[in-house]
């Protein structure tokens, strides 16, 4: 008989064979490095709690047939700790595809004593299996923002990845003309001047800047220095996106006005993964990371439209869109779930699995042994 079980570490190489074979290249020797991103994300994280695993799937044979990722975040609803489990990754063999075990996988996890379970990396067919378990779609965060700072720049990275050698011609060209019509477009594409410094938002920096902000916000992270500093050198080892930038945000006279964290990348996207400050404080933050973006030749910036910043998004020409995945919810409480709708939550992209992109980058085979970074 098939079962649905907990990940266990000796499930590793499996695991990593299943998922290099329906999510990656279709062969079932998984690349290196692969393996040693399993096991470091799902057994070595600061947070790993063994009463929320990350679950698999083993068919009559005994071979591991499906997995389901998760990842616990500590967080505080009023003042109260709570666990919230991130689902994601999720993959079952084909073969096995028919017996749903994929949804007896997320029901098992939607099952387990956490007080809040989410996915921000999911697409239309797992919404409609999560929904169909008691599951929301947060329609807000599952739509996207985006700031054009470089527009012809930008234009010319979307041919990227459908006509490359288009692409190829258009960027010279698309240079010229930043150069020639941004000043003309000044009010829509430029850049405010923005009072104030920024600096290096440290993990230290980060634990102490949520717990102080202020009391309109009831659910926000309980972050540690342990778990912020996995965080940055897990959020740096996704190089593909970009650099990580992380910057902590003052106001003219030396008080924090709040930070970013995002992904830079010259000539092409930069993705917003948090931006945090008080309601008085959130456009200057936004003003410096379109300053910080301009400066390392970003073409444009992306992120996901989070509640508390539909006016200071509006306010600065961001263009609205639907986002590239759905952000879903799934809590037995109602009150739980209306915080996280309403904007009283600082729930962002940092604290879900749409960054957790190592398993779909390529990873260097010349690196010295399975348990190096991603390439």
């Amino acid at each position: 008989m098939s079962e649905i079980r907990p990940f266990a570490r000796e499930d590793v190489p499996a695991v990593a064979s299943l998922y290099e074979q329906v999510a990656r290249s279709g062969s079932r020797t998984p690349a290196p490095g692969l393996a040693a991103y399993f096991e470091r994300t799902f057994f070595d994280h600061p947070w790993f709690d063994p009463e929320i695993p990350s679950l698999v799937y083993v068919d009559d044979d005994g071979r591991i047939a499906g997995f389901l990722g998760s990842s616990v975040r500590r967080l505080l609803f009023d003042g109260r700790p709570v666990r919230m489990a991130v689902s994601g990754p999720l993959v079952a063999d084909p073969s096995v595809r028919r017996r749903a075990a994929g949804v007896f996988l997320l029901r098992e996890l939607l099952s387990g004593p956490q007080e809040l379970t989410i996915t921000d990396g999911a697409t239309d067919d797992v919404r409609r299996i999560w929904q169909q378990l008691g599951g929301e779609t947060a329609p807000l965060q599952s739509l996207g923002w985006l700031r054009a700072l470089r527009p012809w720049r930008a234009g010319a990275g979307a041919l990227e990845s459908r006509a490359p050698r288009l692409a190829r011609v258009a960027r010279p060209i698309a240079s010229t003309l930043d150069f020639l019509t941004v000043p003309a477009l000044r009010s829509w594409v430029g850049v405010p001047e923005p009072l104030g410094a920024s600096e290096e938002l440290t993990p230290a920096g980060l634990v102490e800047q949520v717990a102080r902000l202020d009391g309109r916000l009831r659910l926000r992270p309980a972050y540690d220095e342990a778990f912020a500093r996995w965080l940055f050198d897990e959020l740096e080892a996704v190089r593909s996106r970009g650099e990580l930038v992380r910057r902590l945000v003052r106001n003219g006279d030396g008080t924090v006005a709040g930070w970013f964290v995002y992904y830079a990348s010259p000539n092409g996207i930069g993705w917003v993964l948090q931006i945090a400050g008080s309601d008085q404080s959130l456009e200057a933050v936004l003003d410096h990371l379109l300053l910080d973006a301009a400066s390392r030749q970003v073409a444009a910036l992306r992120g996901r439209l989070e509640p508390h910043l539909c006016a200071p998004l509006t306010r600065r020409h961001c263009v609205l869109r639907q986002s590239d995945a759905f952000a879903l919810l799934h809590a037995p409480s109602i009150e739980l779930l209306h915080v996280v709708s309403s904007g009283r939550a600082l729930l962002t992209r940092l604290e879900g699995e749409w960054w957790m992109g190592h398993h779909v980058e390529s990873f260097d085979s010349s690196a010295a042994g399975a348990d190096q970074a991603p390439a």
